[in-house]
């Protein structure tokens, strides 16, 4: 189970539950955008940062009403601006009404569930790569920032990507079978999108509506299952990859990830790898 005392960002957020802390100001503290940072947040706890906040100021108000607080004072302490809104947020939460808590014992203050996963199907290697250049087709996703972003990893399989000339896929001379998709943040831009595309080895003619992403040689931790996927499976598995890579390797190993770099998904036909950026 991750700690809140293991983990900054979560001990930050914690530390200023009670306070008129929004979302943003969580994101500037860590010096993130809102957008960037939501998204950082979903793929590394498998929640969506409002959820959390709600939770957690949910759960030390529980404690503090448990230790014989008034509720019409923890209401306005955790951000709600009536006792009727914080008494139908804990109901709906906990199952009861915040006036019955001290006949309960049985409140989850757990941070993070344990997902249980099978270690045996799933191959992890360690790779330098040099610098890879991808020309990607942008889809914004319809949730935008609160899009689930660890059940929407292979969203390129359920949209429809323009054909592209292939001269022009000549021209850029891309590599066979090699394309790569990913969750991406725009230097110039507050949105994240997901781009699709083709490796190339140059990007001196990018189609219209076609964005270039050159990344820098890094070291990466590459996970694959252990079996090649077909197209119907292909997405469950990125999903599941995703979520043991997040929810229990990374907590479980002494690594930490280089968050200047990009997460992404590798497809060779029918065989999908997940790389991971590490320092």
């Amino acid at each position: 189970m991750k700690k809140l005392t293991e983990d900054k960002i979560l001990a930050y957020i914690e530390a200023h539950l009670g306070m008129e802390y929004r979302q943003e100001d969580f994101a500037e503290a860590f010096g993130y955008s809102i957008d960037h940072f939501r998204h950082l947040f979903r793929m590394y706890y498998d929640t969506p940062l409002g959820e959390y906040i709600r939770r957690r100021r949910l759960l030390q108000a529980a404690k503090r009403i448990g230790d014989g607080e008034q509720i019409v004072d923890i209401a306005s302490l955790y951000g709600f601006e009536t006792a009727a809104g914080f008494a139908k947020a804990f109901k709906k939460e906990f199952g009861f009404p915040a006036s019955e808590l001290k006949k309960q014992d049985n409140i989850r203050l757990d941070v993070l569930p344990e997902p249980e996963y099978d270690r045996n199907k799933i191959r992890i290697s360690f790779l330098d790569t040099p610098q890879i250049r991808v020309v990607g087709k942008s889809v914004i996703p319809e949730g935008g920032a609160d899009t689930d972003l660890l059940e929407e990893v292979a969203y390129w399989l359920d949209h429809e990507f323009p054909e592209t000339d292939p001269a022009v896929l000549a021209e850029m001379e891309t590599f066979k079978d090699d394309h790569i998709a990913m969750w991406y943040h725009p230097p110039d831009s507050q949105e994240i999108t997901y781009l699709m595309g083709p490796v190339v080895k140059k990007v001196t003619c990018v189609p219209l509506g076609f964005i270039p992403v050159t990344m820098p040689g890094r070291h990466y931790a590459v996970f694959e299952t252990k079996q090649d996927s077909d197209k119907k499976e292909l997405a469950e598995t990125v999903r599941y990859l995703c979520k043991y890579i997040f929810n229990k390797w990374v907590p479980a190993n002494d690594v930490i990830v280089d968050r200047m770099g990009f997460t992404f998904e590798r497809y060779h036909g029918n065989k999908v790898s997940v790389y991971l950026p590490l320092r």
